[in-house]
């Protein structure tokens, strides 16, 4: 191997190695709000400084790592603008990334000091770290709970598209299991007016959602899940779980599921290319934070088998994929 080639390898480790240092100045000059201070145009650091209450100097060497990595512009010396990529953090546009930043900022971030046990037990670290499960954790601590809710509310916008997309016209009634806050299920609802919807999710939950035009039902989808519908929704659900888990949550849908009626399950189908993918990311998060894990299409028609259900289609969006699945015979 020659010098240069040495160098490429040792100068794109190393930049690797310190990846963590750009996502933590990507949470923290957004947290400042130096993005949205950037939605009109380019401004000056010192301009910047003053509104957001940092450091010139500091924000100054801040925004410069962010422009080489391209999520900032730097149009001329000491002046920034937004690239495509940084006008994700601003918080007023369709598929933010602002709140998912501030989530990856806490405890998602946090849990990774402990990705050694992950990787020695084959299941999520966040206990070792945090006492209890990560959900367990959520319903003690109302503030990251409310972090939680708004980043996944933040990803709806990308992650709604196939769904949309899908065939509605001879559906009456859908279930959103596990929905959270409700902003899936009333985006569904909004583009498609003759739907009834029904949410479904723990108690603490779903008594903070408001009705407008969904019915909502406290329970937990691990037991039990609401009758008859024509349609059901699991909308990043399944990943939180390894597969003795998942197939239970399936399983117990299929109780619910009429002869007719259908399951879309909207997940991420990891690719088998090698390429760099967020979604192969993303499968580690869920290792060590929850146990669970993203999942190849062979991987998914093997776990609809075993809960009850054919895989029959699969639709790509831009940022998630549309499952759908009926019950076997």
């Amino acid at each position: 191997m020659d010098t240069n080639t040495a160098t490429s390898h040792n100068t794109a480790m190393r930049r690797t190695i310190m990846g963590f240092i750009v996502s933590r100045a990507v949470c923290a000059v957004t947290r400042a709000g130096v993005p949205d201070l950037l939605a009109d145009g380019p401004r000056d650091v010192a301009e910047l400084a003053a509104a957001s209450g940092t450091d010139p100097g500091a924000l100054g060497r801040f925004l410069r790592v962010l422009s080489a990595e391209g999520i900032l512009i730097e149009p001329e010396p000491g002046v920034y603008a937004l690239s495509a990529a940084g006008n994700l953090l601003r918080a007023d546009v369709p598929g933010s990334l602002r709140h998912f930043t501030e989530l990856m900022s806490a405890e998602a971030y946090l849990v990774w000091e402990a990705a050694e046990e992950s990787l020695r037990s084959g299941g999520s670290a966040f206990p070792s770290m945090f006492g209890r499960p990560y959900f367990t954790w959520l319903t003690e601590q109302p503030e990251a709970a409310e972090r939680f809710d708004r980043a996944q509310a933040g990803l709806v916008e990308l992650r709604l598209l196939p769904l949309l997309e899908w065939d509605w016209s001879e559906v009456n009634s859908v279930v959103d299991v596990g929905g959270g806050d409700g902003a899936l299920l009333r985006k569904v609802l909004a583009a498609h007016p003759h739907l009834s919807g029904t949410l479904l999710d723990l108690p603490h939950v779903v008594e903070n959602v408001q009705g407008d035009g969904l019915v909502r039902v406290s329970g937990n989808f691990l037991e039990e899940v609401p009758k008859g519908a024509d349609v059901y929704v699991l909308s990043q659900i399944l990943h939180d779980w390894d597969d003795s888990d998942a197939v239970r949550i399936l399983r117990t849908c299929r109780e619910a599921v009429p002869a007719h009626g259908r399951l879309l399950v909207v997940e991420q189908i990891l690719r088998d290319d090698g390429v760099p993918d967020p979604a192969l990311l993303l499968d580690l998060h869920m290792l060590v934070l929850l146990g669970g894990r993203e999942r190849a299409e062979p991987e998914w028609e093997r776990l609809f088998a075993a809960g009850g259900f054919t895989l029959t289609s699969t639709r790509t969006g831009p940022r998630s994929a549309l499952l759908e699945a009926r019950p076997s015979e």
